[in-house]
């Protein structure tokens, strides 16, 4: 059994995509799906949304409009806040460093 993420909606699934296997790579999600003890479907839809994430997240190039860059300027522009727990963190070894 599978329990559900947080970020899981319980929209109404309406929309498909329709996809092509060799014989090997279907055999390949199946057994991946199994081991996971997931439906097909299920399996499928959370690994191409994992991965869609992480194409997005690993983008060099974000396009936005005037007024957010705008707000981006003023931002990096602004003085640094300082954070002295931070800075006291950070003064210390790290457990990997002990």
């Amino acid at each position: 059994m599978t329990m559900k993420s947080a970020g899981e909606s319980r929209t109404a699934k309406t929309e498909r995509i329709a996809v092509r296997l060799t014989r090997d790579q279907d055999e390949v999600v199946r057994s991946a799906a199994e081991a996971r003890g997931e439906q097909l479907s299920e399996y499928v839809v959370r690994r191409i949304v994992e991965a869609a994430q992480a194409d997005l997240a690993d983008r060099r190039v974000f396009v936005v409009d005037d007024a957010a860059w705008a707000e981006l300027q003023v931002r990096l522009s602004a003085p640094p806040v300082t954070k002295p727990r931070l800075g006291t963190l950070l003064a210390n070894p790290s457990v990997l460093e002990q």
